[in-house]
């Protein structure tokens, strides 16, 4: 006999094929066989096969033969061959969840069992002609003790594909005992019916939402080695318009008894998966714990990324409470991670195109905050609570290293729709567990660091600066007070470089004397002798910033009040606190900008730069909001600390609301020094001028118009004399140039030319840029709302010219 024609040899149409001889040759060469059939075989042809061998088992069963003939453990190893076959989704495309996937295997079970439910469902419709089939497993109710029946895969037909069911099915739950499926399971045996309206058992409502009439039903008990129940497998309607006959039954049970030891070992192995993937993340939360014990935030966004990932929940949140001993804790800082399209955790198809998926969006605030008893019942009981209403909520609380309650997990929406399962609730709980004391070891640890750093402050502080002495107080105090002509300070050209500092101390008594402060609200002259003396010795020896610029400020306030008719109208409340914030306004200076504080790493820095969670945390009753500018919080702590000092306390006398309203005005002058404040300030103000629209009874405006003055008194020195304006200006430029050395010095840094000593030429050109950047517009701005203060301005003029002069020199 001749060979077969080599493959891709043509065969004339008139060769005659001995048919026999070729099936002959094939069973003599069974290795060709098979190769060429794993080359050539079709999908369609083996399914054909497939239903071909299962039709002629079940028609030799009828007449009384056994089903060994049929290769049952064909099967699964096919379906096997192929789910090993099937590729993994891919993953996030952030920096954080590409971080946590690469140490996390994500498993993909789900997906993998539902094609495995999928084909069995798809196998007992051909083997009896079912029009379609669906699969309902036991497993616990979420959050309950008790059993109930979940459908994985509902309406499976002989022709259903995985992603089609996927995408219209939502997860059924039926009650063990209620209805066909769960009488079924509670007996464990099986049931045939004709017409199913004929079964009190039947539920129609499920035929109203899809519209699919049913007939006959054929519902079997799934039943593992053990012969306990482990599901229920339904059969609805004969595609042939019969009912379920008794030989259908005995095929499908047959059928079953199979299905149920590989859907028990398919479970068993899922667990172990879990119970894998479980050690996984927990060794892998310990490592972020030892990571991220210095920064809460990205700890707490890598604890998200992982809820997300091992739970495949579309929305998480974090909250965190401020102190959970306390009977009024209230959550102090809230996170959030969600996604925002409907495929969070796989790349999707569309017009042939595959797409990432987006990335997702973390927050540091709460966008929606969820029912508050729903809070306060798992704050409360510290156990964990799941409600499953439009969708799937699983609520766990984060416990601190004494088993208090230091937060809340939100889990929200599963990927797929469903419900979070038994298995997703055991492996929160464990990674909340661990959650708990890494966010409670990094909240103790930041603690910690901000105490050192004001330890470290309020020790520097203390080392150069002390309360003045009561002997000095008593001293100043018997001092004669001269009159406000003989010390010039009604002047706004006032200079204190001939001045003793007795002088300058006997002139900012006068000033509080001369405006009615002391008999306005019985100020006790004693404490304020002593509290000016303090505030004095406060100043530290810089060659500006210093005891002698804040007198120079406070005079021209003083000055102000007293020239202008619209400020002699303001009640003595706002003057006392104007005249106390230019005191006190560069309280503690240290000579260099906020820039030199943090390239330096100083305490200070540190401490007054954190993030609002550690300014709430220790600042809360004066300084609750963040900026980029420390100074001027520091002066202003220093000035609630001296006012707060017992000897000190020279408002004392005030009604606690009188207090309480000077200490925010205090607050809003000295921090209204800010440039960066004050630009924005000075805009909003103009734009008030310019239309007519300042009202001298609004409380913003009035705020505004303080901080302006404020701005005004402490760039007064401009407005001096040119002989006074150029000392000055030049011990401005001084101070500069020693902060440039170090930066030289210390940093290795190349400063600004205003602080550059090798640049001190283009000193003229920088003041004639300053004045008309920064001062003209706020002495132009000062002299449309008040009359009288016309000399500032030209002052200020004055000086412009002078220096311009000396540009070209």
């Amino acid at each position: 006999m001749t060979d077969p024609p080599e493959a891709g040899e043509a065969v004339h149409p008139s060769s005659a094929i001995d048919e026999a001889a070729v099936e002959s040759w094939l069973e003599s060469h069974p290795e060709f066989f098979e190769d060429y059939f794993y080359r050539k075989a079709t999908r369609r042809l083996v399914d054909t096969w497939v239903y071909r061998r299962v039709r002629t088992a079940t028609t030799t069963s009828s007449h009384g033969a056994s089903f060994s003939s049929f290769d049952w453990h064909s099967i699964p190893e096919t379906l096997a061959q192929q789910q090993n076959q099937q590729q993994q989704p891919a993953g996030g495309d952030s920096a954080i969840q590409e971080e946590i996937e690469s140490s996390v295997n994500v498993s993909r079970s789900t997906s993998c069992s539902s094609n495995v439910i999928r084909k069995i469902l798809r196998n007992v419709c051909l083997l009896i002609g079912a029009d379609r089939c669906s699969l309902f497993l036991v497993e616990s109710a979420p959050g309950r003790s008790q059993l109930e029946l979940v459908s994985n895969l509902f309406d499976v037909t002989a022709d259903s594909c995985l992603e089609t069911i996927l995408a219209n099915h939502s997860s059924i739950r039926i009650p063990i005992g209620q209805g066909i499926v769960g009488s079924v399971a509670l007996t464990g045996e099986p049931v045939r019916i004709a017409d199913a309206y004929q079964d009190e058992r039947f539920n129609a409502e499920i035929d109203k939402q899809t519209g699919y009439r049913t007939k006959s039903v054929l519902c079997l008990p799934v039943k593992d080695h053990t012969g306990a129940v482990i599901g229920v497998t339904q059969a609805v309607n004969k595609r042939d318009g019969g009912v379920f006959s008794e030989t259908d039954e005995k095929t499908f049970e047959t059928f079953l008894t199979f299905c149920g030891i590989g859907i028990r070992n398919a479970k068993l192995y899922k667990q172990s998966q879990l119970e894998t993937k479980r050690n996984q993340v927990l060794l892998d939360m310990v490592r972020i714990i030892s990571e991220q014990q210095d920064n809460l935030d990205p700890l707490v966004r890598k604890i998200m990324h992982y809820m997300q990932l091992i739970t495949t929940c579309r929305w998480c949140q974090i909250l965190l409470i401020d102190d959970p001993t306390s009977v009024e804790g209230m959550f102090d800082h809230a996170f959030e991670l969600r996604f925002e399209d409907d495929d969070a955790n796989s790349a999707t198809v569309h017009d042939g195109e595959s797409r990432q998926p987006a990335a997702p969006v973390v927050t540091d605030y709460c966008r929606m905050l969820l029912n508050s008893e729903l809070i306060s019942l798992v704050c409360d009981t510290g156990e964990e609570l799941e409600r499953l209403s439009i969708s799937a909520l699983l609520c766990l609380p984060i416990k601190n290293a004494q088993s208090r309650v230091a937060g809340l997990c939100l889990l929200m929406n599963k990927s797929d729709g469903g419900a979070f399962t038994s298995g997703d609730q055991q492996l929160a709980e464990a990674f909340a567990l661990f959650c708990g004391l890494g966010i409670h070891n990094t909240r103790m640890f930041e603690r910690a660091e901000v105490a050192k750093r004001r330890q470290q402050v309020a020790l520097e502080v203390l080392s150069y600066h002390a309360v003045a002495s009561s002997e000095d107080a008593q001293k100043l105090a018997k001092c004669l007070i001269p009159s406000s002509r003989f010390l010039g300070i009604n002047e706004f050209s006032f200079s204190d470089l001939a001045m003793s500092d007795e002088e300058t101390l006997i002139s900012v008594i006068k000033m509080f004397e001369d405006t009615g402060l002391f008999s306005a609200f019985k100020l006790n002259y004693a404490s304020f002798c002593r509290w000016i003396l303090s505030v004095k010795k406060n100043y530290r020896a810089v060659t500006y910033h210093n005891w002698r610029h804040a007198l120079n400020v406070t005079q021209c306030m003083f000055a102000m009040l007293r020239t202008s008719p619209e400020l002699r109208g303001l009640n003595r409340l706002d003057k006392l606190a104007l005249l106390v914030a230019s005191i006190c306004h560069d309280l503690d200076h240290r000579g260099t900008d906020n820039k030199f504080q943090r390239l330096t790493l100083s305490p200070l820095a540190q401490l007054y730069s954190r993030a609002p969670r550690v300014k709430k945390m220790y600042r809360r009753k004066f300084l609750n909001f963040c900026t980029q500018w420390t100074g001027p919080y520091t002066w202003c702590d220093q000035c609630i600390m001296l006012l707060s000092i017992n000897g000190c306390d020279i408002l004392s006398s005030l009604s606690q609301s009188q207090y309480e309203r000077c200490i925010a005005t205090i607050e809003k002058c000295i921090l209204a020094t800010d440039l960066q404040k004050h630009m924005a300030a000075r805009k909003v103000l103009q734009q008030l001028v310019t239309d007519r629209a300042f009202n001298w009874s609004e409380t913003a405006h009035q705020d505004l118009l303080l901080g302006l003055l404020m701005t005004a008194a402490d760039l007064s020195a401009i407005t001096k004399p040119w002989s006074v304006q150029k000392k000055v200006a030049f011990l401005v430029a001084s101070e500069f140039y020693e902060q440039g050395d170090r930066e030289k010095q210390e940093l290795h840094l190349q400063p600004d030319d205003q602080k550059d000593r090798a640049k001190q030429q283009k000193l003229p050109k920088m003041q004639v840029d300053f004045i008309d950047f920064v001062c003209l517009p706020v002495y132009t701005l000062l002299c449309e709302i008040c009359s009288e203060l016309h000399e500032l301005r030209n002052g200020c003029l004055s000086n412009r010219a002078q220096w311009e002069s000396l540009t070209g020199q």
